[in-house]
């Protein structure tokens, strides 16, 4: 049974003490969702409840995901944005190991754990992925390219899985975002490989984040939608052009 539209809205977001993450609680806080944050140092937005822990830890998880579904094991949302950010060298087996496990197996246990308390909400998930894997090749990173990629086809898989029981999963993935995750190749607001010309914002993430929990989006599941400012559909050719003014 769909719960009640006028019932609280709990959501649990890993990743939220700094860049989307964080947007997206503050979002949904603003939103008015009863937001529970799952962070691994105790700074998070006002108005969340914290769970101190790491994201790649199934017991941590667990903890958090009971927390945020209450006495009444009902979770509505869950955003998976803790991640380790790309670096290198590209050979390196311990960052492959580390960068699979916190950006991609992390978020399939999150979805493991959470699924009964999402299937009794009729609850919706929210994986943040990136163009990097499915729209772009890394150099300095293929960890992290595979696992992005990954959260694709995990998201694809659980919207065919969730399908019956109304839970929707879908995958948000970002240009070049500025926040402190992201390396600046341009300047924030002089971007000649992005035709909207800037960086984006963690809000503007946020806000695509809040829309796909949203009954607003209640036919859309296994999609990907990408914050990118335009960036994958500009050609290579044409991006060089402009950054050699």
């Amino acid at each position: 049974m769909r719960p009640s539209d006028q019932a609280p809205r709990h959501c649990l977001v890993t990743g939220a003490s700094s860049g989307i993450g964080r947007a997206v609680a503050e979002r949904l806080v603003a939103d008015g969702w009863d937001v529970t944050v799952l962070v691994r140092r105790e700074e998070a937005p006002v108005g969340t409840r914290v769970v101190v822990g790491d994201a790649a830890s199934a017991a941590d998880l667990q903890r958090s995901i009971e927390f945020a579904a209450g006495e009444g094991g009902l979770l509505h949302g869950l955003v998976c944005a803790a991640g380790v950010p790309p670096s290198g060298p590209w050979d390196d087996a311990d960052h492959w190991t580390d960068v699979l496990r916190v950006d991609l197996t992390a978020a399939y246990d999150a979805a493991r754990l959470a699924w009964p308390a999402l299937v009794s909400a009729a609850g919706s998930v929210v994986f943040v992925g990136s163009i990097v894997g499915t729209a772009e090749g890394s150099g300095r990173s293929p960890a992290y390219a595979a696992a992005k990629a990954g959260l694709e086809g995990l998201a694809r898989s659980l919207a065919v899985i969730g399908g019956p029981d109304d839970v929707r999963v879908n995958v948000v993935a970002p240009g070049a975002i500025d926040t402190p995750f992201d390396t600046l190749a341009f300047p924030a607001d002089a971007r000649p490989d992005v035709p909207l010309g800037r960086m984006g914002t963690a809000g503007e993430v946020a806000s695509i984040v809040a829309l796909l929990l949203s009954p607003a989006s209640s036919y859309v599941t296994g999609a990907t939608w990408r914050v990118d400012g335009g960036r994958t559909a500009l050609s290579t050719t044409a991006a060089a052009i402009k950054a050699r003014g």
